[in-house]
């Protein structure tokens, strides 16, 4: 009841992957946080689930975009959808990564992610890596000639959300933990391929 300042985190679903065998990583679903004044009423809290598996085989697909989160007068828009052999990569809170051969990422929601990677440019196998899905902390990592983009980096939770009994977030670089909104690895076909990690 009386005007308390409070701390928030929203991040919204992640996009998939883009479909067949070097579709593009899907980008991290938008991530804010900030504080403002404590409501005396209920919050209505909406979690963005992650976008849906597409079927791979000869489906030349774009995945699905992850599911728009908010909370108070917050609202982050879900990831990008990582592109397919014949469709662009989405963009959304962190936009998804690009098919070989050169299809560009995703683009970014202001202030709520990063773009996604570029798949790799034709004619420089013998690998064809796609590009990774952005994320909250960097943008996805462009697809090689020996393997997919990483996906790129998360970001770690304000310190006011760590907490050591709560799963939330996973490892960062080095010792640090509590990171959540990295983006989807891009895949890659070819001459021993390697997948991007996410």
């Amino acid at each position: 009841g009386g005007d308390l300042s409070i701390e928030y985190v929203v991040v919204a679903g992640g996009g998939s992957g883009g479909a067949k065998d070097n579709g593009g990583g899907g980008g991290a679903g938008g991530y804010l946080t900030g504080s403002t004044t404590c409501p005396t009423s209920p919050v209505t809290v909406t979690v963005g689930g992650g976008g849906n598996l597409v079927a791979g085989g000869n489906d030349g697909s774009q995945g699905t975009p992850g599911g728009l989160s908010g909370a108070l007068t917050v609202s982050v828009t879900g990831g990008g959808a990582g592109s397919g052999p014949s469709s662009p990569a989405g963009t959304g809170g962190s936009g998804g990564g690009g098919h070989f051969p050169g299809g560009s990422g995703g683009s970014a929601t202001a202030s709520q992610g990063n773009a996604g990677g570029a798949g790799l440019a034709p004619a420089t196998g013998p690998a064809y890596g796609s590009g990774g899905g952005g994320g909250a902390g960097g943008v996805g990592a462009t697809g090689t000639s020996s393997q997919g983009g990483h996906g790129g980096l998360g970001i770690q939770l304000p310190s006011t959300f760590r907490d050591p009994a709560s799963s939330v977030g996973f490892p960062g670089p080095g010792p640090a933990k509590y990171f959540v909104a990295g983006g989807g690895g891009g895949v890659a076909d070819g001459a021993a391929p390697t997948t991007g990690r996410g």
